[in-house]
């Protein structure tokens, strides 16, 4: 320290306010970006799905984004892309190949592109989630936010946020900021 024990005050541009401020500013563009596409999904009554494997390539490709619409299943015409639950509860994301009324359900037989043969598996549902829109490669922003680890880090990033905005920075003696 300089003699009589007080700190000089720097010169120059604050590195500190940058970085609160560019902080700010992406936490900002990333809550705008978060509300509109809120509020175009629910506007358009869409929800989105973040696809995990090739078995509809080319058609729709792994961590492709699709718009998915609920819609009864009485809708779903041969050709359709679908996405249902299976027995086990996986969402499964595949073309339509038959539709067959069964009782008060529809029995639909899926497969996907990329498969040679049709699932094993029938699904008698009522309602279904149609594939709207796909949109190349978006999946790959949206994949991480799904899990412990996108908690974690989106928590930390809040945390950073709140401390930047409310807590006040510390300011020294004998700098033009202290004086005003």
């Amino acid at each position: 320290m300089p003699q009589g024990g007080r700190r000089r005050a720097r010169s120059g541009p604050s590195t500190s306010g940058f970085w609160r401020l560019t902080l700010l500013n992406v936490g900002a563009a990333l809550g705008v970006l978060c509300l509109v596409s809120a509020a175009v999904c629910g506007l358009m009554k869409v929800t989105p799905i973040v696809l995990r494997s090739d078995s509809m390539a080319p058609a729709v490709s792994t961590s492709d984004l699709v718009l998915v619409k609920k819609v009864s299943a009485g809708d779903v015409s041969k050709g359709d892309i679908v996405s249902v639950n299976d027995r086990q509860g996986r969402r499964v994301t595949h073309r339509v190949v038959a539709v067959e009324p069964y009782g008060s359900s529809i029995r639909l037989t899926l497969k996907a592109d990329a498969n040679p043969a049709p699932d094993a598996e029938t699904y008698d549902v009522t309602e279904v989630r149609r594939v709207v829109v796909a949109l190349p490669w978006l999946g790959w922003l949206f994949a991480p936010a799904d899990g412990l680890l996108a908690l974690v880090v989106g928590g930390v990033f809040i945390g950073c946020l709140v401390i930047v905005a409310f807590v006040p920075r510390r300011r020294l003696r004998g700098t033009r900021r202290a004086e005003s």
